[in-house]
């Protein structure tokens, strides 16, 4: 992060609750905010993407503690106070996109209810380990490259559409 053009300070903290619903938010000093998917994209260039941040919150200054140091509790407490805001967001709209989210609650361990059809499955704290698993719970709907070509939702939800019609359209095609 420190590494980013413009970048003066940073940090990443883990927020959320248990293990499996934990994610990394960024915390940076600019002179001005800086394009979120620019920083994700700069970061996936040379980190795996289970250690690239899930959300990056722009700050004049880092807040400090008495001996100079960057205040990481504080911004915890900030990184949980914009989970909440950031909850305001659009659900799963068709069946597909909600059979996807109630999987990716269980495999994630977080309420369905803070999954939107724009998430990520890695911003959300998905790793390559939950990933395998959400393939198994669903009985191999998606593979793991489905799931890393097509994290956010609503494509992934798409792809799975696609590939349901595919084979009914083929097999009217040799019918006809």
């Amino acid at each position: 992060l420190l590494r980013m053009p413009g970048v003066r300070e940073g940090a990443v903290v883990v927020t959320g609750g248990t293990d499996q619903s934990k994610h990394l938010v960024a915390f940076y000093a600019a002179q001005r905010p800086l394009d979120a998917d620019m920083l994700r994209d700069q970061l996936r260039e040379s980190l795996p993407e289970y250690m690239v941040p899930s959300a990056f919150h722009w700050q004049r200054n880092l807040p400090l503690t008495d001996n100079g140091k960057v205040d990481r509790k504080s911004l915890v407490a900030l990184a949980g106070e914009l989970d909440v805001a950031e909850q305001d967001r659009d659900g799963p709209g068709t069946a597909t996109e909600h059979w996807l989210a109630a999987a990716w609650a269980e495999v994630l361990g977080i309420p369905k209810d803070q999954i939107g059809r724009r998430d990520q499955f890695f911003d959300l704290g998905g790793t390559s380990l939950s990933a395998l698993r959400l393939a198994i719970a669903l009985d191999r709907a998606v593979s793991f490259k489905d799931l890393t070509d097509h994290p956010i939702l609503a494509d992934l939800a798409m792809l799975v559409d696609d590939k349901v019609r595919a084979p009914a359209a083929s097999g009217s095609r040799k019918v006809a």
